[in-house]
């Protein structure tokens, strides 16, 4: 299981030295809502990357990239200025 945790980013991205955009493995996102957890998307997570958005990930943060939205009104837990909902962060880099 992986939920969605982070700060909040705004901005192009561009893969900083050091953060390998090829070591990546699929996962399951996962909204927690206090009473029971819901699938909400398929994505993709970069393990090696460090930085999302030019902010440094902490280290129980991982970058991940939505690539399916299974339920697309459900809020984004740690939203930006551009993304709160599944649906806007279809394609789009998360921590």
């Amino acid at each position: 299981m992986l939920t969605l945790t982070g700060r909040s980013g705004n901005g192009s991205y561009s893969a900083p030295p050091g953060d390998d955009m090829d070591d990546t493995h699929p996962c399951q996102l996962y909204i927690w809502d206090g009473r029971e957890k819901t699938l909400v998307a398929h994505g993709k997570v970069f393990e090696a990357a460090t930085v999302l958005h030019v902010m440094e990930l902490s280290k129980d943060e991982v970058k991940v990239t939505v690539e399916e939205v299974l339920v697309s009104f459900a809020l984004v837990p740690m939203p930006t200025d551009e993304v709160y909902t599944m649906a806007q962060a279809f394609q789009c880099f998360l921590a």
